[in-house]
């Protein structure tokens, strides 16, 4: 969901949403779209909270990067003795979103324990905003607001994760 597409959602929605799903992690913060989410009340959900280190090679870019070995991620991580995707879900709860992941395994819910543990520093909490690699170009764009390799402008295509209203409740105008 771009924020035309969030605007027109808005306006023409009988029941207004109340969460916005989309790709949320330390390299692809979104941040324009996540204020905008959240100056109307519409609660950010992060899907990939760590990124996508395993993204299948159709779906990369040669400009794709790793949240986990990041420079920053790691010494954070390497502070709190914990994995980088710790500190990468840390982050999007301190941010202030909903982080939710694909996996359930038994050795992912044992880290749930770090959530509540030693939080990141607001220094820290600033290091990673310094690292987010969106750009106008960035894959997000070419799932929602301009026809990519995805699917459509409007972003029906395939891979596209923006579920955020039924059409059905969607008013005619």
């Amino acid at each position: 969901m771009t924020i035309p597409k969030l605007e027109l959602v808005l306006r023409d929605a009988r029941i207004k949403p109340v969460v916005n799903e989309m790709e949320i992690h330390p390299h692809l913060q979104q941040q324009a779209l996540f204020d905008y989410s959240i100056e109307h009340d519409v609660l950010p959900i992060g899907y990939m909270p760590i990124g996508s280190p395993s993204r299948p090679p159709r779906d990369r870019t040669p400009d794709d990067t790793c949240d986990i070995e990041d420079p920053v991620i790691v010494r954070i991580a390497e502070r709190l003795n914990v994995h980088p995707a710790v500190v990468c879900v840390k982050w999007a709860v301190q941010h202030g979103h909903v982080a939710i992941r694909f996996r359930q395994a038994p050795q992912y819910l044992a880290t749930l324990r770090s959530m509540i543990s030693e939080p990141l520093t607001d220094d820290e909490m600033t290091a990673i905003a310094g690292i987010d690699k969106t750009t106008a170009s960035s894959r997000a764009m070419s799932f929602c607001g301009k026809p990519g390799r995805h699917g459509s402008p409007l972003g029906h295509g395939r891979n596209d994760h923006t579920s955020l209203v039924n059409q059905q409740q969607i008013g005619n105008r």
